[in-house]
């Protein structure tokens, strides 16, 4: 597997000192490979070094899995999971707008986030409006007047990011459901924990040991501008700008995600 699709975001010069490094370690105890063997053991050590310091520095975002059409009698449905979190995001329209809600010059938006458990909040329904937000901006919503799009989100596990993870379940259920779209959207989250260290996509016990400030971003398709900003605590505008471009970047590989993931369902409708 090549180093730079393993680990984009980390430096390849540490990764040839690591694998320096294990050559030392292995010659030291006197264990002798034939050439190919010896190539293969040595990636496979690299991979699983880099993985854990991926895992421990928080470089890299969480792994990505999706299965596109889990609901019947949806328009578009997607189950969508990031590291342990995993949310389930269905699309419904358009549909015949209500009177109270019909706009003339053009589609309604409207979100619904439902918890694990219980009834939804005013956690939850600050989720739904920064959804709505998004979804205004990258869905071509006057290509529909006086209809309706309903989106409903349902989370199935909270393991951190919910917000990002919404965001992203919910483009992809927009791909699956066929609607005019201008762009797409990428969100990604961070935090900056109490040494000052910004921690990309941290886990829900990254969350929970404390931090001064998290931010959500999401960034566009086309030219990976900012489309949602969204922030808890209060940090320096430098660390901002820096937590701001950290997470552009890891918004292509969730780019890289959703162009695998289409061509993974078109592949598999045409054989």
């Amino acid at each position: 597997m090549d180093q730079e699709q393993f680990c984009p975001l980390y430096p390849p010069n540490k990764l040839l000192l690591l694998q320096d490094t294990a050559k030392e370690d292995l010659s030291r105890v006197g264990i002798q490979f034939q050439t190919s063997s010896y190539l293969f053991f040595i990636k496979v050590l690299i991979s699983t070094i880099t993985f854990f310091i991926m895992e421990t520095e928080q470089k890299s975002i969480r792994a990505l899995k999706c299965e596109q059409s889990v609901l019947s009698r949806a328009d578009g449905s997607v189950m969508f999971s990031q590291g342990n979190t995993v949310v389930m995001a269905s699309v419904y329209g358009p549909l015949e707008a209500k009177i109270q809600k019909e706009l003339s010059d053009r589609m309604y938006v409207e979100v619904n986030y439902k918890p694990k458990i219980g009834m939804p909040g005013v956690a939850e329904r600050g989720k739904e409006k920064l959804v709505k937000t998004t979804c205004n901006h990258i869905i071509l919503t006057n290509l529909h007047p006086r209809t309706a799009v309903c989106i409903t989100i349902q989370e199935m596990q909270d393991g951190g990011t919910l917000l990002s993870a919404s965001i992203n379940a919910v483009c992809l259920a927009l791909l699956d459901s066929g609607l005019p779209l201008q762009c797409l959207v990428a969100a990604v989250t961070c935090l900056v924990d109490k040494k000052d260290k910004i921690v990309l996509d941290p886990c829900i016990r990254t969350v929970k040991e404390g931090y001064k400030a998290m931010f959500t971003f999401a960034f566009d398709s086309q030219k990976y501008n900012l489309i949602l900003s969204h922030c808890e605590g209060q940090v320096p505008y430098t660390l901002f700008q820096e937590a701001m471009e950290l997470c552009q970047k890891a918004s292509h590989i969730i780019f890289d995600f959703y162009r695998q993931a289409v061509l993974r369902k078109f592949s598999k409708e045409l054989l």
